[in-house]
């Protein structure tokens, strides 16, 4: 019986050990965070290391990415407006053509940094309204207040209830009529595909590591519109061939 005692003394002093040595697991606004202070390093903006043709699914060079994709896809279905949110500003990669279609665009991210560095990048440009965010909604923005909303390189990242948390919200904040512009991944094209395997080696036996894209597809983020009270106009994979953007308006 004694023998039976120490056995379980023994297995638990190893279990409290275990979760002393196990560093805390940071959020997903804290991930970026560190990746914000990290880049401050670099001689490039923060986002343009993404502009990767060969790596997306377009035939165009790296500095044609972000105009390319305005020309096919935003500027035809979000014209002009007078609020535009764009949900994970980062360090203006999309800003940068975003804010040429709005009167006031709201760059709204959970990384301070991510905040300031956009901030330096648009000096003095009054359209711009960098908003800190909380990592759970757009708080802070209030209801029917927008006109568009966009975002760019976040939903890949998120966990599912996050994606459909900022859709839910995305609905709150837009105006009746008002329109929206979500890129996302899409595992089983073939370029998408390719990533789920590069991601999986790092991924097996824990929690989603910071960086690796969520398993989505056309399908289920449609599912997720919907039900977020909004709906799908359009989802365009041939763009950006890895990954898939839905457009979508609210009734």
């Amino acid at each position: 019986m004694s023998g039976c005692t120490i056995r379980r003394v023994r297995l638990r002093g190893r279990s409290r050990s275990a979760r002393a040595q196990t560093p805390p697991q940071l959020s997903i606004s804290e991930e970026w965070e560190a990746y914000a202070r990290k880049h401050r390093a670099r001689e490039f903006w923060l986002g343009d290391e993404w502009n990767k043709p060969e790596a997306i699914g377009m035939d165009v060079a790296p500095d044609e990415v972000v105009p390319t994709m305005d020309a096919r896809v935003f500027e035809p279905f979000l014209g002009t407006c007078g609020v535009l949110l764009e949900i994970g500003a980062g360090g203006g990669r999309f800003t940068q053509v975003l804010v040429e279609r709005c009167d006031r665009l709201i760059a709204a991210d959970t990384s301070p940094t991510m905040l300031e560095i956009l901030g330096e990048r648009f000096a003095g440009d009054a359209r711009i309204e960098p908003t800190l965010l909380d990592g759970k909604g757009l708080s802070g923005i209030a209801d029917a207040s927008v006109d568009r909303v966009f975002s760019y390189g976040v939903f890949v990242h998120l966990q599912h209830w996050d994606m459909f948390n900022y859709l839910r919200e995305s609905h709150r904040v837009l105006r009746p009529g008002g329109r929206g512009v979500i890129q996302h991944a899409n595992t089983f094209s073939d370029l998408g595909w390719r990533r789920f395997l590069f991601d999986l080696t790092i991924s097996l036996d824990r929690h989603k590591p910071g960086g690796t894209y969520s398993v989505m597809t056309p399908e289920i983020m449609a599912e997720f519109v919907g039900r977020a009270g909004l709906v799908v106009e359009k989802i365009d994979s041939q763009t950006a061939k890895r990954d898939s953007i839905t457009l979508f308006s609210k009734p």
